[in-house]
């Protein structure tokens, strides 16, 4: 039985989206055993309406569907106000240069290549999941008067440091 929007009073729904079941199925039984709900799509329109009903902590897709790439749908997505802040990862098997900088042009967060080993998905998914809940720094602390360095270099004083302004 796939869980479906009713099943998205739990905190940690994900959608999947694979125009191939079978991979849905196998990603279904490996978060469903980490504790998360996946909300299983097999088309970008269904992600797109079920996006209009859940508001789920991360979504994981594919790149390359029919119709409408993978690319395209996370520009849609991140074209909605409310969904701007959702962590979006390609799971792709597409690994260029230029895969990964179009996939974070569209407005994706992660890239993680198949075949993928299943405790790191886990891992990225656990990372973003507690970004999205405020719960880990999204990059590193900035030391004191950083602040001020970068101001600094960007008037042209770059040969002042941050301790001496």
């Amino acid at each position: 039985m796939t869980p479906d929007a009713s099943a998205a009073n739990k905190s940690e729904v994900i959608i999947g989206v694979d125009d191939a079941p079978e991979k849905l199925t196998l990603l279904g039984h490996i978060v469903t055993a980490a504790g998360y709900t996946l909300l299983q799509r097999v088309e970008r329109l269904e992600c797109l309406a079920l996006l209009a009903r859940v508001e789920p902590r991360f979504i994981l897709r594919d790149v390359q569907m029919p119709g409408m790439d993978g690319y395209e749908t996370c520009r849609q997505i991140r074209s909605h106000v409310g969904l701007q802040r959702v962590p979006i990862a390609f799971l792709t098997s597409r690994k260029t240069t230029e895969d990964v900088r179009a996939g974070m042009a569209a407005g994706g967060n992660d890239f993680i290549l198949k075949p993928f080993d299943n405790a790191q998905l886990i891992s990225r998914i656990g990372h973003w999941t507690r970004q999205r809940a405020g719960k880990v720094e999204s990059r590193a602390p900035r030391p004191q008067g950083w602040r001020s360095a970068c101001s600094m270099r960007r008037s042209g004083m770059s040969h002042i440091s941050a301790t001496s302004a």
